[in-house]
């Protein structure tokens, strides 16, 4: 049944696109927009129809359609995109790109490489949207121009900017009391054009976890898990002469969340007099930045760009018996450098290459393991990586040929050489398909490594090889992408008992992931649409069974309809089932959300949004409940 239902989809999918080629007028190829550049996928500015790698780019006006709170919110439309959460917004959240680990997307923010270096992952759903101003995703390796984490795609976030005198200030309601606020301006000269923005977000939330009465050693904290954040950006850049720039971009963010506790029974197991271990710890908090100076020099021909950046991820935890001043607080700190050249030889054949640097270093205020002698944490906190790369493109006639390479030199670890090589064809009337080979990989974290009683230090990064066949139509009024891959994961690092019969993580496993992503958008008469449609298949190759939370299908469906000045919306999603700790099983569901919005007048906007419209009760990870049904209600202006 889901293999007809997998092949109806593209069926439908390819013939309503037939029809629509049919019955649209096919645009110019030098008519171009700035919402069509794409900067992630070679690091440098390229149509984002000619990039030979999957891609899409998710602008400021789909977002506020959307009527999301994270970005977490924000992924869960996109094709090769599934997002596991674990509570509402502002708990943790899972991105699995084309059925890879959630550690295995590398997350941008304005160029600076953000994240933790000792969980290895970014979590998206704290991170608000109404800062954004667009995202960009490609999918697939970039290792051999990212470095390390790019093994599923990259995921690159841009501030919102404004011109000088133009500015948004918006307020927003809705369920589980949540409020919000947000504005933004756009201030300076000719020469020196900069934004501020500033937003803040408040909710109760619900009580997400749903335990098990019988197990004694389940959590059972049946309260309300809320959450706040305020955000602060400065972003913008100053032309001193017609070649020479420089781009500013600041960012802070500070959280405070609520979730339930690794261990019942609080605040600890038989004394209440005692200091607890943080695994009875109920509350988070986090305080995130990144700050980034970049100095570019361009002409028609060359250009370069020297940027030095900072970025903090720093999260504590507390409660339940622990005090907020005893908070188990774990930070990283990354100081990075880059220098990325782009130089068209031709109109044929152009090159980009640089280099990067960057020191992690990570830090923690509690001892990790209290019943030995001395403060215990990490054994090494502190590494460097360096790395060089150069990537070629050139077209001859129809033909675009793409090939980069990258050599990374790990503090402590070793190096990785990785590659990327493409070769794109243009058919006639805006077709473009492309065969892409390249290979990934993925650092070890500080915890993997040095967590003291349990690292790893002789561990080896884990790698990937992917294969992947792409198609595109670009239409006047309808785009088409389907791509087809195969990702095969070794060394994966999973927990395994060495020969002294301790467990310690180890490189022992292998992983294949092969799928289709059909990511179709367009418009007709007074409607604009977008399906994007995921089937992607996962083996352990240890086991033989499915990756956990990985749905073989998702779906998403969105369609609105402008009549005068309203815009009506549905959002439309389905998520297969999946396998979940413990091989249970998590069911499959659809989730149905209504938009609406209405324009007053050029500046004033009234928006509304009903979330899971038919009260669907349902799992993305195990024991999470999602919430029940929800509204928001938002009025923005903006001059």
């Amino acid at each position: 049944m889901k293999k007809t239902l997998l092949a109806s989809s593209i069926i439908a999918t390819c013939t309503f696109n037939a029809y629509s080629v049919l019955a649209d007028e096919l645009i110019s190829d030098d008519v171009q927009t700035d919402e069509q550049m794409l900067v992630t996928a070679n690091r440098s500015q390229q149509d984002s129809f000619l990039a030979l790698s999957a891609n899409e780019i998710i602008t400021r006006e789909a977002i506020e359609q959307l009527q999301v709170t994270s970005v977490s919110d924000i992924l869960k439309t996109v094709a090769g995109i599934h997002v596991a959460n674990q509570g509402g917004a502002g708990q943790i959240s899972s991105v699995y790109t084309r059925g890879t680990n959630s550690n295995h997307t590398l997350v941008i923010m304005d160029g600076v490489r953000v994240g933790s270096a000792t969980l290895g992952s970014v979590n998206l759903s704290a991170i608000s949207a109404q800062q954004i101003e667009r995202i960009e995703i490609v999918k697939g390796p970039r290792a051999a121009l990212w470095g390390s984490d790019a093994i599923g795609g990259v995921i690159q976030i841009f501030t919102k900017q404004h011109s000088q005198g133009e500015g948004s200030v918006s307020f927003g309601l809705g369920s589980n009391g949540l409020m919000q606020g947000a504005a933004s301006i756009g201030f300076g000269n000719e020469t020196h054009e900069y934004t501020l923005n500033v937003s803040s977000e408040k909710a109760d939330g619900f009580n997400a976890y749903l335990s098990d009465p019988d197990n004694p050693y389940d959590i059972n904290e049946p309260d309300d898990d809320g959450y706040k954040r305020q955000s602060v950006s400065v972003i913008g850049n100053s032309q001193f002469t017609d070649t020479i720039s420089m781009k500013l971009v600041g960012r802070f963010e500070e959280s405070n969340s609520d979730y339930d506790a690794s261990y019942p029974d609080s605040p600890c197991w038989d004394d209440y007099t005692k200091v607890c271990p943080s695994f009875y710890a109920n509350q988070q908090t986090a305080e995130n930045y990144h700050v980034k100076v970049a100095g570019l020099y361009q002409t028609d021909k060359l250009s370069f760009e020297a940027s030095i950046a900072t970025n903090q991820d720093q999260g504590a935890t507390y409660g339940n018996g622990i005090l907020k001043g005893d908070a188990d607080e774990i930070k990283t700190q990354r100081e990075q450098f880059s220098l990325v050249g782009n130089y068209q030889l031709s109109e044929q054949t152009g090159f980009s290459f640089g280099t990067d640097w960057y020191q992690e270093s990570v830090s923690t205020n509690t001892d990790k393991v209290s019943w030995q002698p001395g403060f215990q944490a990490w054994e090494l906190d502190k590494r460097a990586v360096s790395a060089v790369f150069l990537q070629a493109r050139h077209q001859a006639n129809q033909f675009i040929f793409e090939v980069a390479g990258r050599y990374d030199d790990i503090e402590n670890i070793g190096n990785e050489s990785n590659y990327n090589a493409s070769i794109g064809y243009q058919l006639p009337k805006n077709w473009l398909i492309s065969i892409n080979s390249g290979t990934g990989f993925k650092a070890p974290t500080f915890n993997d490594l040095y967590w003291p009683g349990s690292g790893n230090p002789d561990l080896r990064p884990e790698s990937s090889t992917t294969n992947e066949v792409l198609l595109r139509k670009h239409a006047e009024n309808s785009l088409i992408e389907i791509s087809i891959y195969d990702t095969e994961v070794e060394d994966l690092i999973a927990w395994n008992p060495n020969e002294f019969g301790q467990w310690q993580p180890a490189n022992i496993n292998e992983a294949d992931m092969q799928g289709i992503d059909i990511n179709y958008s367009g418009n007709y008469q007074n409607f604009d649409y977008q399906l994007a449609f995921t089937f992607v298949e996962t083996e352990d190759k240890s086991t033989g069974k499915a990756l956990l939370r990985r749905p073989k299908f998702n779906t998403n469906i969105v369609v609105n309809y402008h009549w005068q000045e309203w815009l009506f919306g549905t959002i439309v999603s389905y998520r297969d089932e999946a396998k979940d700790s413990g091989n249970v099983d998590l069911d499959d569901y659809w989730i149905v959300d209504f938009t609406t919005s209405y324009q007053v007048n050029d500046a004033l906007k009234l928006a509304g949004k009903v979330s899971n419209a038919f009260n669907k009760s349902y799992q993305s990870a195990l024991n999470y409940q999602a919430d029940d049904t929800q509204y928001h209600v938002s009025v923005s202006y903006a001059f």
